[in-house]
């Protein structure tokens, strides 16, 4: 039998430029990145950014979806107003814990200014 590693999550930053450019969403990807390399993780979680998922008043947001990228959206979930500790906890509970953080999902919007 061939031990096979899935990949278990697709996860894509948003880079747009109302709420990921203004409100540091590189930050946010380079700590995945960082800990996707650091943890040896790479076969189990794909990277990537996306320009809008079009909820810009709750960003910075990332999307976490099963599987590889274009994984079907319904069981995909997306997390509002990410903070790198609160990403730390993304990556804890959902990423290696396989457990959805729902308190850090439909967030309320901020205004800017």
């Amino acid at each position: 039998m061939v031990d096979q590693q899935v990949r278990r999550f697709s996860v894509i930053v948003c880079r747009g430029p109302t709420c990921g450019e203004r409100r540091n969403s590189a930050a946010l990807y380079a700590h995945l990145e960082a800990i996707i390399a650091a943890r040896k993780l790479g076969e189990q979680i794909a990277l990537d950014r996306e320009t809008c998922f079009g909820h810009c008043l709750r960003g910075p947001n990332i999307l976490v979806s099963p599987g590889d990228a274009g994984a079907p959206f319904p069981a995909a979930v997306l997390y509002n107003r990410m903070t790198i500790p609160e990403l730390d906890r993304v990556i804890e509970k959902h990423l290696l814990g396989g457990m959805v953080v729902r308190p850090l999902l439909n967030r309320p919007p901020v205004r800017d200014g």
